[in-house]
Parts: C-alpha cells; sequence; structure tokens
C-alpha cells in the first residue's frame, strides 16, 4: 500500500499557489474545482506527470482568519521525500524564500508553509526521472521533491486505529508507526478523549489517501468495511481516479484512490494545469461556473504550458519515450 495524494483546506489560492510552485518546485498540475461544491476551487501539485505518490492537493476557503480547532482527531502535516544529499540545498532554498528551517536529530528539515501546515523533508534514495522531472522550476532536478510519503495521524485510541488499517489494508503497524510500502509511513499520536469541537480553518487536513490499481481493488476495500463494520462513505468517479472513502475509529476520512486514468484526462502533459478542468459529469455546468468565478476574478490562467523539449541542458536528453497525450 502506497501513498496516492493528501487534500488540505489553504486560506490563499494565490500564496499557495506561490509557494507549493515557486518555492517547493512542484507543478501546478490541475486547476479545477470541489467535486463536492464546485463553487469551491481545487488545485492540484505534483511531480511533472501527476503522478500518483507525489501529489498535494488544496481547496482554497476564505475563512476570514477563522482559527483552525483540530480538537481529538485530525492529521497533521506533509512528509516530503527529497534526494539523498539534498537537505543542506533545502534549508537554505527555504530560508532564502523567507521560511525559517530546523533540523532534528534525526536528519530532518522541518518548515512551516504559509498557512503554518507542517512540512517534513526526509531524504530517499528515490530520484526523479524523465517526463517525472519539473522543467518547469528553478529548483535543480537533483534536488526536487519526489514524493509524499507520509504525514501524522492524531487519534483518541491509536490502537483501534492500527487495528483498521491492518485489517483493511493488510498494513502493519510498529510503535505507533503505520508502515505503508517504499519506507513511506504514518504516525500515529494519541489525543487526549475530551469534548473539545474541532473547527475546520487554513491548514487543515480533509483526508489522506492511499493507492490502489483498479477497481476491482475498490470494491473489494469497500465490501471488506462493510463485513468488518467500519464507516463507509462514499464511492464516486472522480474522473482523474474513482475513489472510495472510509472513516478510520478515530474519525479521520482516509481515501482510497486508482492510479489510472490519470490527469492527463483532459489535458496533455504540456498543458497540465493551465486550463480550467472539470471531469466529465461536470461538462454541462463549465459555463456557469466559469460566469461564477469570473465574477470572483478567478479566470483560471495561473500558470502557462510547458514549451520546452524535456531537456536538462543543451545536450542531455531525458525522454525515454513520446509524450502522452489524451483525444479527451
Amino acid at each position: 500500500m502506497k501513498t496516492h495524494h493528501i487534500s488540505l483546506l489553504t486560506e490563499d489560492a494565490d500564496q499557495n499557489i506561490n509557494f507549493y510552485t515557486g518555492v517547493l518546485g512542484l507543478r501546478f498540475i490541475k486547476n479545477s474545482v470541489n467535486q463536492a461544491n464546485p463553487r469551491r476551487r481545487h488545485v492540484y501539485y505534483g511531480d511533472f506527470m501527476g503522478t500518483p505518490g507525489t501529489v498535494v492537493t488544496f481547496f482554497p476557503v476564505p475563512f476570514h482568519g477563522r482559527k483552525r480547532i483540530d480538537a481529538r482527531h485530525f492529521f497533521q502535516g506533509i512528509h516530503f521525500s527529497i534526494p539523498t544529499g539534498s537537505t543542506i540545498f533545502w534549508a537554505k532554498h527555504l530560508t532564502d524564500a523567507g521560511f525559517p528551517t530546523s533540523l532534528d536529530a534525526f536528519g530532518v528539515l522541518h518548515a512551516l508553509d504559509p498557512d503554518k501546515i507542517p512540512l517534513e523533508f526526509h531524504e530517499s534514495d528515490a530520484v526523479l526521472f524523465d517526463w517525472h522531472i519539473n522543467y518547469m522550476t528553478d529548483v535543480p532536478y537533483d534536488k526536487q521533491i519526489t514524493g509524499v510519503i507520509g504525514t501524522e495521524l492524531h487519534v483518541t485510541d491509536p490502537a483501534a486505529t492500527a487495528k483498521f488499517f491492518k485489517e483493511m489494508f493488510n498494513v502493519d503497524t510498529k510503535h505507533n508507526v503505520i508502515n505503508l510500502e517504499d519506507n513511506q509511513q504514518i504516525f500515529l499520536v494519541a489525543t487526549p478523549a475530551d469534548d473539545s469541537v474541532p473547527q475546520w480553518g487554513a491548514g487543515s487536513i480533509d483526508h489522506f489517501a492511499l493507492s490502489a490499481d483498479n477497481q476491482a481493488e475498490l470494491d473489494a476495500y469497500w465490501k471488506r468495511a462493510e463485513e468488518l463494520g467500519y464507516t463507509r462513505e462514499l464511492m464516486v468517479d472522480r474522473g482523474y481516479f474513482r475513489s472510495v472513502y472510509f472513516r478510520e475509529p478515530g474519525g479521520n476520512r482516509v481515501e482510497v484512490a486508482t492510479t489510472n486514468p490519470g490527469f492527463i484526462l483532459d489535458e496533455s502533459l504540456f498543458d497540465l494545469g493551465t486550463t480550467f478542468a472539470l471531469p466529465p459529469r461536470f461538462a454541462g455546468d463549465r459555463e456557469a461556473l466559469l460566469a461564477y468565478y469570473a465574477k470572483q476574478g478567478v479566470h483560471f490562467d495561473d500558470v502557462q504550458p510547458y514549451t520546452g523539449t524535456g531537456h536538462l541542458s543543451g545536450t542531455v536528453e531525458v525522454i525515454h519515450g513520446d509524450e502522452t497525450t489524451s483525444n479527451n
């Protein structure tokens, strides 16, 4: 079981886009809407192709200064993997951009994003190659973020949540660490069992998503949750992937999403993030939504298409195959 994406809330879309693309060097891969409420935006970042396991998404919401209250159960933070030996680069890069960093005893770099979301940068042997490299950033290719490898999951009963992951996904937990594949981890943290009331705010994490290969796997998880008595929320076709949503015993939303069809469903690889993207089931609402957003000053023109050739330099060619496009 591997990560697929993580979805959070942000107060300021422009600030968020500038940080995740301009500072972290991720690619803006999809400019869309919240499918549960199409009058809210949904922006997606990832590697150049939008590969599952590299994707971070945000719902911009005008909280008007309302503070986030996590209370008894919540996800906390985004853990990124970075190439071996790149921590020094990232410490300077983030600090120079106005985001102070600290290094813990395990060599993990820590920082806060503009919404005060805790970010961790873990060195790993993973490297980007070919069309996974983001050619649209100043972050050097051999320093670029290689994936989303985890988060913290705060619950009142870590043992019950660990049991959920074992029974649902056959994932083991040791010392309150849920161990996914490829050294990806979700850290369980115990919270007080009090009566505090949570409140969504900037930086809140809506859900964390794991990967599945196909619809058959989703069907199996859906059936298993019913048999085991776990809370099932929704099975839905998101266009770019199909998903099932559950509530783990602590009350947090866990999604499982397919790795296909992917983000080239409605845009070519070169055009990702440059148009107003709507999954097919919203096609009839396009003009009405464009008119609504235009009144809000949103024109879905945050980024421009990639016009390069996939060269890292004038002589280094990193393409192993042709560009992937979609006729949809």
